[in-house]
């Protein structure tokens, strides 16, 4: 991935961030030929998805909520996640290893916000 598409998608990823209420903010975008085609977040909704893949109480997490969101063709599809802490950190935002099962099947890269603000390529 380039580094312009990162940044254009840490700029998205941030603002939205500091509207989630809860105190891990977890921003999950969607790229697909270079366009952010998704953006989602994790929150307290539940989805029949969220309960098929063992999700705890049933709540949607930020990678599910992209995809949920998304509406076009599912290929050529890169996903990157970010996390912040209350202050607005960069943290680690690894897909989970519920998430990590489907979502190998479904982007063709993976790239996550390490603690020390690096995005990194889930191999």
């Amino acid at each position: 991935m380039i580094d312009n598409e990162i940044q254009k998608a840490t700029n998205v990823a941030l603002p939205i961030s500091v509207n989630i209420t809860r105190p891990k903010k977890h921003v999950s975008v969607i790229i697909r030929k270079n366009e952010i085609v998704s953006v989602g977040t994790n929150n307290f909704r539940t989805h029949p998805l969220a309960k098929r893949y063992g999700y705890r109480f049933e709540e949607v997490h930020s990678e599910l909520d992209a995809l949920l969101r998304y509406r076009g063709i599912k290929d050529n599809l890169t996903l990157v996640n970010f996390r912040y802490n209350r202050f607005g950190d960069m943290r680690m935002s690894k897909p989970c290893c519920l998430c990590l099962l489907w979502c190998k099947a479904v982007f063709d890269d993976i790239w996550y916000s390490s603690n020390n603000g690096i995005i990194q390529l889930e191999k």
